[in-house]
């Protein structure tokens, strides 16, 4: 780690992450969101070490991203897990920290959960080319009127890491949000599928260029790593696991209601809200299938940074 990027952010990177990037082993990045904000206690940090668990049994070590008092760990160390137990058994306020709050959670000594942004930020500091989430941010239903757009898609635009998602949130205008995306020239690609997630359901009705195997991948973000004047990331969307699926005409009428519940709410709260709202009208099937997408993505995740390997 160079001397200007530990003084651009207070930075702590796990041994166990520091040791495989110094090894050239693989290593995967996870978002804390879900972990902070998407998920009780415990079973929040049931998820969390779930799904660690699961990116080393493929390969991978897990570098969980979040902050503490105002630093950013990447990789959780066995007492930076219990301090953040105790944070969300307390149910202490977290932040929910985006790449545009990264300055100020510092200066304030913030603790919380990074969004896809700044999950990609601080991976890509630290040299880590992988990153699996569970759905990424993008534009928001009635953005007509809103402007709701997601600082995740910027991102993708601007950040050279390889993102495996499980297509956009089904909360979101998922037609709206692929064209954002080719507008901001971010490469979208389906696992082995001719057709975009929508997160709990395995299709969307949007078609997206397929990659069938991890050769082919690894093979084309080499290529893309070398064009001079392009340094976007790459989008993987993995659709969920068949058993988890709900299907659309099941879950978007959940959606609508839960939409319709939400009323005023906007911005860093609206998501959180439509998840728990989600998880409540659907009674807890929405949480199973988040996390099976979740652990889906992962494995994906981890074998793809073990083939860049």
């Amino acid at each position: 780690m160079t001397p200007d990027i530990i003084q651009a952010l207070p930075l702590k990177i796990s041994a166990s992450v520091q040791n495989a990037l110094a090894e050239n082993r693989a290593v995967l990045a996870l978002e804390s969101t879900v972990i902070t904000h998407g998920l009780p206690y415990p079973e929040n940090l049931e998820a969390l070490a779930m799904l660690e668990s699961c990116s080393r049994d493929h390969g991978a070590i897990p570098a969980t991203i979040c902050a503490i008092d105002g630093v950013f760990h990447i990789g959780l160390e066995d007492e930076d897990i219990r301090l953040l137990a105790t944070k969300l058994k307390s149910h202490e306020a977290l932040e929910k920290i985006a790449s545009r709050d990264l300055a100020l959670a510092a200066a304030r000594k913030s603790s919380g959960g990074t969004t896809v942004s700044a999950t990609m930020y601080l991976a890509h500091l630290a040299g880590i080319e992988v990153f699996a989430t569970g759905g990424i941010g993008g534009v928001h239903r009635g953005w007509q009127n809103s402007m709701d757009i997601s600082l995740d898609i910027m991102a993708l635009s601007s950040i050279p890491v390889i993102v495996v998602c499980a297509g956009c949130k089904a909360i979101l205008d998922i037609p709206a949000t692929l064209e954002c995306l080719e507008s901001s020239g971010v490469p979208v690609y389906g696992w082995q599928t001719d057709e975009f997630p929508s997160f709990y359901s395995r299709g969307s009705g949007q078609k997206v260029s397929r990659i069938d195997n991890l050769g082919e991948l690894a093979e084309m973000y080499a290529y893309q790593q070398n064009l001079a004047i392009i340094s976007s990331g790459i989008l993987i969307a993995n659709p969920i696991p068949k058993d988890y699926e709900i299907p659309a005409e099941e879950i978007e009428p959940c959606i609508q209601q839960a939409i319709s519940d939400a009323g005023k709410i906007s911005g860093k709260a609206l998501t959180p809200f439509l998840l728990a709202r989600l998880a409540e009208i659907t009674d807890n099937r929405s949480v199973a299938a988040n996390l099976a997408l979740l652990k889906n993505n992962v494995i994906l995740a981890a074998k793809i940074a073990g083939e860049l390997k």
